[in-house]
């Protein structure tokens, strides 16, 4: 078995080798091989040059520069190599997202799809999907062949069967109008994440119609609304819209937050059996109870409608009348056959637990406390009684915001133990600098290959947080403390960094900057927006807030 084993090591060693040499890129930062200068206006690319140097004339450069709102971006070629041309999938997984570009060559000419032609076009991360894990990596091929041939001027196919592919690391020099100030855990201050929790509750109303209704799902770059809707995110960027309102006392956040809200409570509240539940379908999920219920609560505890209050008691109703004996909820409910479905579904027993306890504080319903307090006991024990059940390390963050929230009425060292263990799981899988070719300090994941997302380090942010302040209350050791919150200062810079800014390098890929300021996007190249996003980021900002020296209310607000 040794022998086995030691041949299994070399024979991986070797074929490792192998590939290295063959298709790593031959990087020299100091001697770019070519300087790609472009012209971007209103979020399209309107002049390329292929420049000898940065500072090499063109005339084509010269003209479209003349034009109001040109922006110049040169690109620097420093590194160059193979690519596996087949299989396909083995081609879209060969370049590093964000870092990498494509370089076709075809009779004589050559054309460059570089990091900021992809990006523009939301080319990465979009080429091999795995929907069973709602997974997608790799580069979008037939968008990236589209982009080169087109500026061959050759149809696809042709350059497909007949041009050379090859990849290149580019290094993207600012445009010189855009100096940004680059956030790091130990420069942060409570300035930056106020400006950032506002900037992102200020996008979020912007895109609240008359109607009440989100922009749901949104495409940055184009600034086009995608199709789609969902009732769970809409009462939970409702909840983090009334914390930004009470805040700031932003007028117009407090109306956007009514309009939202009164959506849920007019048009989207439906009986459910004895009770009243949210959904417009025939099977509702306790999810969009339980986020409205939050998004209520805080409404009214903050007096922004104290009459939402009135609609809380025919919801948790609901809630508690989906509790099994053993404190589990049924997660779903047929309506037209007035009954529970007893399936589990992620973070739905987690949201209930957390609004049951938000409504008891404000009510005093001693039956939405013990509903909660079983729930969380069930979450923190029972369900954990087996590898591979239904729930599994890493989706906890609505858990212990309600370990926290229940903390003064009915604490539980065993969910606190949990949750603290939850977090020192989550700096296991925490990136460190330098550990991936990404911008992903702060952020989780098990490997370099996949690009990071930031809601899983805003969700863990907001459950950290809130773990940090039950520990503290519960008079945890320092050195614990202080362990769990540089964690979360981490995380908190990571999506800072990464949040959309009309003033950002970037800023000349997107059509409109000013309509997608201040939106969390899905992953540093994943700019497609959507309204959980910055929900949960937010919400990570605000508990950072809350907990230390919150900024007072400015006068202009």
């Amino acid at each position: 078995m040794t022998r086995l084993l030691v041949a299994w090591l070399a024979a991986t060693a070797m074929a490792c080798l192998i590939v290295h040499h063959a298709l790593s890129l031959d990087v020299d930062e100091a001697h770019p091989r070519a300087v790609v200068a472009s012209v971007w206006r209103g979020g399209q690319r309107v002049a390329r040059a292929v420049l000898a140097n940065a500072d090499a004339p063109d005339a084509t450069i010269d003209a479209a520069l003349a034009e109001p709102g040109a922006t110049l971006v040169i690109e620097l070629v420093v590194g160059e190599g193979p690519v596996p041309t087949w299989p396909d999938v083995a081609l879209a997984l060969s370049f590093v997202p964000g870092r990498d570009g494509l370089v076709a060559r075809l009779g004589g000419r050559t054309a460059y799809a570089t990091p900021d032609d992809l990006l523009a076009a939301q080319a990465y991360d979009h080429g091999l999907a795995i929907p069973s894990i709602q997974l997608t990596m790799g580069l979008d091929l037939p968008l990236a062949l589209a982009k080169v041939a087109d500026d061959l001027g050759v149809p696809a196919r042709e350059l497909a069967d007949h041009g050379t592919l090859r990849r290149v690391r580019v290094v993207r020099v600012a445009p010189a109008a855009s100096p940004t100030r680059v956030l790091r855990p130990e420069s942060l201050t409570d300035v930056d994440v106020r400006d950032g929790a506002v900037a992102m509750a200020r996008y979020l109303a912007r895109g609240v119609d008359d109607g009440g209704r989100f922009r749901y799902l949104v495409d940055a770059p184009t600034n086009r609304t995608r199709p789609g809707y969902d009732w769970p995110r809409h009462a939970g960027a409702t909840y983090f819209l009334a914390q930004a309102a009470a805040l700031t006392g932003d007028g117009d956040l407090g109306y956007a937050t009514l309009r939202a809200a009164a959506l849920l409570r007019d048009r989207a509240t439906a009986p459910c059996g004895a009770h009243r539940c949210i959904g417009d379908d025939a099977i509702v999920d306790v999810g969009s109870t339980a986020l409205a219920v939050l998004a209520f609560v805080e409404i009214a505890r903050t007096k922004l409608d104290e009459g939402y209050a009135l609609a809380l008691p025919e919801l948790t109703a609901f809630l508690r009348g989906q509790q099994r004996a053993d404190g589990e909820l049924m997660h779903l409910y047929d309506r037209p056959g007035r009954r529970p479905i007893d399936v589990q579904l992620l973070y739905f027993s987690g949201e209930a637990a957390f609004a049951l306890s938000r409504a008891h504080a404000l009510s005093g319903d001693p039956r939405d406390l013990e509903a909660a307090t079983r729930i969380l006991a069930h979450l923190v024990g029972p369900a954990w009684t087996f590898l591979g059940s239904r729930y599994y390390q890493g989706e906890e963050h609505w858990t212990c915001q309600a370990m926290d929230d229940l903390w003064d009425r009915a604490p539980s060292a065993a969910a606190l133990d949990f949750c603290l263990a939850w977090q020192g799981y989550g700096r296991a899988l925490m990136y460190g600098p330098g550990e991936t070719p990404y911008d992903a300090d702060g952020a989780y994941g098990v490997g370099p290959v996949l690009t990071p997302h930031l809601t899983p380090a805003g969700s863990r942010t907001e459950a950290g947080l809130a773990t940090l302040e039950a520990a503290t209350r519960a008079g945890r050791p320092t050195e614990e403390l202080q362990r769990l919150e540089r964690q979360m200062r981490r995380s908190l810079a990571l999506l800072l960094r990464h949040q959309l800014r009309g003033s950002s390098p970037s800023a000349h890929l997107f059509v409109d900057p000013g309509a997608v300021d201040g939106a969390m996007p899905g992953s540093e190249v994943d700019w497609q927006l959507r309204i959980d996003y910055d929900q949960h980021a937010g919400s990570a900002l605000l508990r950072w807030l809350a907990r230390g020296s919150q900024l007072a209310r400015r006068p202009n607000e």
